[in-house]
């Protein structure tokens, strides 16, 4: 299956009526210990443990949104994979206290640098995590569920450890109502 295949497959096909789509980003790094750490950060109402997640902006490349969470909310830039690694499902509380069922395409993300300054600093708290510690604090089973497989299938992530910074070829570039 090619990664535009993986990505229709990720994001598309198992939709629900009413669900609204999300990208969010695995943020993950190996230590000079061989030990993958898990950046996890918090979200900005309860201060529970997920990843950088949002909505996808229309006719733009699923990668370049969910680069931009992760800019934004957890203040690092990395290789992402060319197409999700997992995909989960919650509830999220709008603004105006109504909630919506949302689907997140998850991308996995080598971390190459972590900023002191970011958008939502002020916000937000991160924490790197052994590979338990970040399934057992995240709020989302789904997505504690498949951190916790790394452990045993550490190459879910490794296909993507070095693009050299390259994107996917353009087949790979999804994009939602593009």
């Amino acid at each position: 299956m090619n990664a535009a295949a993986k990505v229709t497959e990720h994001v598309s096909s198992a939709d629900m009526p009413g669900e609204r789509r999300q990208v969010g980003v695995l943020p993950w790094r190996v230590q000079r210990n061989g030990e993958m750490r898990i950046l996890l950060i918090t979200s900005r109402g309860r201060g529970r443990w997920i990843v950088p997640k949002g909505w996808p902006v229309k006719g733009s490349p699923l990668l370049v949104a969910a680069s931009r969470e992760a800019f934004e909310e957890a203040g690092v830039i990395g290789d992402l994979s060319p197409a999700p690694v997992t995909t989960y499902r919650y509830q999220k509380v709008l603004d105006d206290g109504s909630q919506a069922r949302c689907r997140v395409a998850v991308f996995a993300m080598n971390v190459r640098g972590t900023l002191s300054h970011w958008r939502e600093k002020g916000q937000r708290k991160r924490q790197w995590f052994s590979l338990e510690q970040a399934a057992d604090r995240l709020n989302d089973a789904e997505l504690a569920a498949f951190v916790r497989t790394l452990d045993d299938q550490p190459e879910r992530l490794e296909p993507f450890r070095c693009t050299g910074g390259r994107m996917p070829p353009p087949d790979a570039r999804q994009t939602i109502g593009g």
